[in-house]
Protein backbone atom coordinates (compact mmCIF):
# COMPACT_ATOMS: atom_id res chain seq x y z
CA UNK A 1 0.00 0.00 0.00
CA UNK A 2 1.31 3.44 -0.92
CA UNK A 3 0.68 6.44 1.28
CA UNK A 4 0.63 10.17 0.54
CA UNK A 5 3.88 10.60 2.51
CA UNK A 6 5.59 8.26 0.00
CA UNK A 7 4.87 10.48 -3.01
CA UNK A 8 4.43 14.01 -1.64
CA UNK A 9 6.85 16.88 -2.16
CA UNK A 10 8.23 17.77 1.25
CA UNK A 11 9.73 21.15 0.38
CA UNK A 12 6.65 23.32 0.15
CA UNK A 13 6.95 26.76 -1.42
CA UNK A 14 4.67 29.24 0.30
CA UNK A 15 3.18 32.66 -0.37
CA UNK A 16 1.85 35.40 1.86
CA UNK A 17 -1.79 36.40 1.26
CA UNK A 18 -0.70 40.05 1.03
CA UNK A 19 1.73 39.44 -1.85
CA UNK A 20 0.76 40.71 -5.25
CA UNK A 21 -0.07 38.16 -7.90
CA UNK A 22 3.09 39.28 -9.72
CA UNK A 23 5.22 38.34 -6.69
CA UNK A 24 3.54 34.93 -6.53
CA UNK A 25 3.97 34.36 -10.27
CA UNK A 26 7.66 35.24 -10.04
CA UNK A 27 8.11 32.80 -7.15
CA UNK A 28 6.39 30.04 -9.15
CA UNK A 29 8.52 30.77 -12.21
CA UNK A 30 11.76 30.79 -10.18
CA UNK A 31 10.90 27.49 -8.49
CA UNK A 32 9.40 26.02 -11.70
CA UNK A 33 6.18 25.00 -9.97
CA UNK A 34 2.49 25.50 -10.69
CA UNK A 35 1.18 26.50 -7.28
CA UNK A 36 1.98 27.99 -3.89
CA UNK A 37 0.52 27.23 -0.49
CA UNK A 38 -0.73 30.47 1.05
CA UNK A 39 0.08 30.66 4.75
CA UNK A 40 -0.80 33.06 7.52
CA UNK A 41 0.78 32.73 10.95
CA UNK A 42 2.27 29.42 9.78
CA UNK A 43 -1.12 27.89 8.95
CA UNK A 44 -2.28 26.99 5.42
CA UNK A 45 -5.20 29.22 4.44
CA UNK A 46 -5.30 28.78 0.68
CA UNK A 47 -3.63 27.70 -2.53
CA UNK A 48 -2.81 29.90 -5.51
CA UNK A 49 -2.07 28.26 -8.85
CA UNK A 50 -1.02 29.33 -12.30
CA UNK A 51 -4.59 28.58 -13.39
CA UNK A 52 -5.97 31.02 -10.77
CA UNK A 53 -3.67 33.72 -12.13
CA UNK A 54 -4.58 32.99 -15.73
CA UNK A 55 -8.35 32.85 -15.21
CA UNK A 56 -8.85 35.42 -12.45
CA UNK A 57 -6.25 38.01 -13.40
CA UNK A 58 -4.90 37.74 -16.95
CA UNK A 59 -8.15 36.73 -18.67
CA UNK A 60 -9.99 39.52 -16.87
CA UNK A 61 -7.31 42.04 -17.88
CA UNK A 62 -6.47 42.89 -14.26
CA UNK A 63 -3.01 44.09 -13.28
CA UNK A 64 -0.93 41.45 -11.48
CA UNK A 65 0.81 44.28 -9.63
CA UNK A 66 -2.49 45.44 -8.12
CA UNK A 67 -4.25 42.18 -7.29
CA UNK A 68 -3.36 40.40 -4.03
CA UNK A 69 -2.91 36.65 -3.67
CA UNK A 70 -5.78 36.55 -1.12
CA UNK A 71 -8.15 37.77 -3.86
CA UNK A 72 -7.45 34.89 -6.25
CA UNK A 73 -6.43 31.96 -4.03
CA UNK A 74 -8.63 28.93 -3.52
CA UNK A 75 -9.80 28.86 0.07
CA UNK A 76 -10.32 27.04 2.33
CA UNK A 77 -7.37 24.88 1.43
CA UNK A 78 -8.09 21.19 0.81
CA UNK A 79 -5.84 19.04 2.96
CA UNK A 80 -4.92 15.40 3.37
CA UNK A 81 -3.02 13.48 6.02
CA UNK A 82 0.44 12.12 5.16
CA UNK A 83 -0.88 8.76 6.37
CA UNK A 84 -3.75 8.71 3.86
CA UNK A 85 -3.59 6.19 1.02
CA UNK A 86 -3.24 7.33 -2.57
CA UNK A 87 -6.72 6.00 -3.18
CA UNK A 88 -8.26 8.20 -0.47
CA UNK A 89 -6.23 11.23 -1.65
CA UNK A 90 -7.55 10.65 -5.16
CA UNK A 91 -11.11 10.57 -3.83
CA UNK A 92 -10.55 13.88 -2.03
CA UNK A 93 -9.20 15.46 -5.23
CA UNK A 94 -12.19 14.28 -7.23
CA UNK A 95 -14.68 15.29 -4.54
CA UNK A 96 -13.26 18.82 -4.33
CA UNK A 97 -12.32 19.11 -8.03
CA UNK A 98 -8.69 20.02 -7.27
CA UNK A 99 -5.32 18.92 -8.61
CA UNK A 100 -3.26 19.65 -5.51
CA UNK A 101 -3.70 18.78 -1.85
CA UNK A 102 -1.81 20.33 1.03
CA UNK A 103 -0.43 17.57 3.22
CA UNK A 104 -0.83 18.59 6.83
CA UNK A 105 -1.10 17.25 10.32
CA UNK A 106 -2.65 19.45 13.03
CA UNK A 107 -2.50 22.53 10.78
CA UNK A 108 1.24 22.06 10.20
CA UNK A 109 2.15 21.85 6.50
CA UNK A 110 4.24 18.75 5.85
CA UNK A 111 4.10 18.69 2.06
CA UNK A 112 2.04 18.96 -1.06
CA UNK A 113 0.75 16.20 -3.32
CA UNK A 114 -0.33 16.73 -6.91
CA UNK A 115 -2.41 14.64 -9.28
CA UNK A 116 0.83 13.85 -11.11
CA UNK A 117 2.43 12.56 -7.89
CA UNK A 118 -0.54 10.26 -7.36
CA UNK A 119 -0.45 8.92 -10.92
CA UNK A 120 3.28 8.23 -10.57
CA UNK A 121 2.61 6.45 -7.25
CA UNK A 122 -0.08 4.27 -8.81
CA UNK A 123 2.18 3.46 -11.78
CA UNK A 124 5.05 2.49 -9.49
CA UNK A 125 2.73 0.26 -7.46
CA UNK A 126 1.37 -1.34 -10.63
CA UNK A 127 4.89 -1.95 -11.98
CA UNK A 128 5.99 -3.51 -8.68
CA UNK A 129 2.98 -5.84 -8.65
CA UNK A 130 3.54 -6.71 -12.31
CA UNK A 131 7.16 -7.68 -11.61
CA UNK A 132 6.02 -9.90 -8.73
CA UNK A 133 3.47 -11.63 -10.99
CA UNK A 134 6.05 -12.21 -13.73
CA UNK A 135 8.61 -13.53 -11.22
CA UNK A 136 6.09 -16.08 -9.93
CA UNK A 137 5.73 -17.28 -13.48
Amino acid sequence: MVFVRDVMTKEVVVADPDWTVLEAAKRMATKKIGGLVVVKSGRPIGLVTERDILWKVTAKEKSPTKVCVRDVMASPVVTVSPLATLRSATRIMIEHNVRRLVVSRLDVVEGIVTARDIVEGFLETWARERRKTIAKG
